[in-house]
């Protein structure tokens, strides 16, 4: 798989899935812009990029998706540090505090929607327009959750938002297929990140339940990012990428 002479865009790119999708598109030959909210983390996701010498560019830009000005901000400089954008991974997503619906408070809703919603929403929109503006299609992933299939108790905020952002990706792969451009999501279930090992027994425990009895690995989705990006999928776009150990049979 081939990334040669594109540039990603990659939201919540510090850590976990895309920190190892940046590995990847740049293994692939990609340039990539990383970017995260928790600026220490990111510098060292990009230290680390640059000592594995992997061949593409890697480009550090801090900014919270939450706030669109950064957001413009980030895809100013993307463009211009690079010259042109060719695909971004919307990534960036948080989880949220498990609660009852009957203590669900609107802050607490509000938190998750403002991040993995309008947050990703207002990634999406620029890319689409900086996407368009080129004139020659792209690639845009967002990274949904089996939540959004299929909810577990207690994540009400994070699994609607979730399946927002399924519909999302979809009303977008239609509108946008005139122009060449592909929208697509990917789908994990737990996956085995670092922020899963810091939770003693909490994967073992969770891959029991899956039918193929563990977990996926950052690396493995990363692939399908890589994949969908590239130029191997010109017509796959609306698709939901399942790659969650047999959860959503």
């Amino acid at each position: 798989m081939d990334l040669k002479d594109k540039t990603i865009i990659i939201t919540g790119a510090a850590s976990g899935i895309g920190k190892a999708s940046a590995f990847a598109c740049l293994r692939a030959g990609g340039n990539v812009v990383l970017n995260d909210i928790e600026g220490d983390k990111l510098a060292a996701t990009v230290s680390e990029l640059e000592a594995a010498n992997l061949g593409g560019v890697a480009l550090g830009v801090e900014a919270d998706i939450r706030d669109g000005d950064q957001v413009v901000a980030l895809f100013d400089q993307s463009a211009e540090h690079f010259g042109r954008i060719d695909g971004i991974l919307a990534n960036a997503a948080i989880t949220g505090t498990r609660k009852p619906i009957a203590e669900l408070d609107f802050d607490s809703w509000d938190e998750v929607m403002d991040v993995n919603l309008n947050g990703t929403f207002r990634v999406v929109a620029e890319g689409s327009r900086r996407l368009l503006a080129q004139g020659e299609g792209g690639s845009i992933i967002i990274s949904g959750s089996s939540q959004g299939v299929r909810p577990l108790p207690g994540f009400i905020a994070y699994a609607a938002s979730k399946g927002a952002l399924h519909n999302l990706a979809q009303s977008l792969a239609f509108e946008l297929a005139e122009h060449k451009i592909r929208v697509n999501v990917l789908v994990p279930g737990t996956t085995n990140t670092e922020l899963v090992r810091a939770m003693p027994g909490h994967g073992e425990r969770v891959a029991k339940t899956f039918p193929l009895g563990e977990l996926a690995e950052p690396e493995e989705l990363a692939q399908f990012v890589v994949f969908a990006m590239s130029d191997l999928a010109p017509h796959m776009t609306g698709t939901l990428l399942k790659i969650d150990s047999g959860r959503l049979i």
